[in-house]
């Protein structure tokens, strides 16, 4: 049973790469069959090739452009914006000017910040056509009602053989936004020592 559970993993993970393969060869098929029907020998080559790319570019087309799409806006769109600091007292800090509010393992310990800061997030559709949306993980001083900050980050869902074909539909994000070196280093551009800021 525990080999019959792999395969099935295995299957599932691979589902697209599977489908390229049964549809490359199905694509290179069609283009030598219609490219017969050209007389001239360059004419069967081009049109060999043109009939192939065709079929190729329109079930993955969508795929590789929105990659490329994705990219882009990772590069210039997707980053953290501060918008302002606040200064938290001596109880935060150890004796040496370290966070309290981390916990050993890096995480984020909310509760030590109090309920003063909180987050939310919005996602929105930013491409319907290819799939992404635009994320907005947003920093709130409760107090105030006031943004501090926000990550705006992307999400890319695939394109339209993975999207539909895949069972297990999953995005994926701008890599540089992952794991706790980034979110620590992301809530120390707004908490700082009381002090620090005068």
């Amino acid at each position: 049973m525990k080999l019959f559970n792999e395969l099935l993993g295995f299957a599932v993970l691979t589902g697209p790469l599977w489908l390229i393969l049964v549809l490359l060869p199905l694509s290179l098929w069609l283009a030598i069959k219609l490219a017969k029907r050209f007389k001239r020998r360059s004419a069967k080559i081009a049109g060999g090739v043109g009939i192939f790319l065709l079929g190729f570019a329109v079930l993955f087309g969508d795929e590789i452009v929105g990659r490329i799409y994705f990219s882009y806006l990772c590069s210039t769109e997707a980053g953290v914006k501060v918008y302002q600091t606040a200064e938290l007292s001596t109880e935060y800090w150890d004796a040496n000017g370290k966070p309290k509010f981390f916990r050993p393992n890096g995480d984020l310990d909310k509760r030590a910040l109090g309920d003063r800061y909180s987050e939310t997030a919005l996602t929105k559709p930013y491409s319907s056509f290819f799939r992404i949306n635009e994320r907005h993980q947003q920093l709130l001083d409760n107090s105030t009602h006031e943004i501090l900050g926000e990550v705006i980050n992307f999400m890319y869902w695939g394109g339209w053989v993975s999207w539909n074909f895949s069972p297990h539909r999953s995005a994926i994000d701008c890599p540089e936004f992952h794991g706790n070196i980034f979110w620590n280093d992301f809530y120390l551009r707004f908490f700082k020592p009381a002090n620090s800021l005068k």
